[in-house]
């Protein structure tokens, strides 16, 4: 089921390429910023940053599930 998952998270990954690698890096980027200068910073870009991730990574190893 997980497997099937991935596939089509990299058949979406393989029409998007293009915008996930700078999603990542500015969310990972703005993430870290507001935890250094806050406190109470807000975990929404690290999701974020971990979902663009995990997209990225699907679609690099989709190619070994088929």
């Amino acid at each position: 089921m997980l497997i099937g998952l991935m596939k089509g998270i990299g058949i979406f990954y393989y029409w998007t390429w293009f915008v996930w690698p700078f999603i990542f890096v500015f969310s990972f980027v703005y993430a870290i910023a507001s935890m250094v200068k806050d406190e109470n910073a807000s975990i929404i870009s690290c999701i974020v940053a971990a979902i663009s991730l995990l997209i990225i990574l699907a679609g690099v190893v989709s190619p070994a599930f088929s």
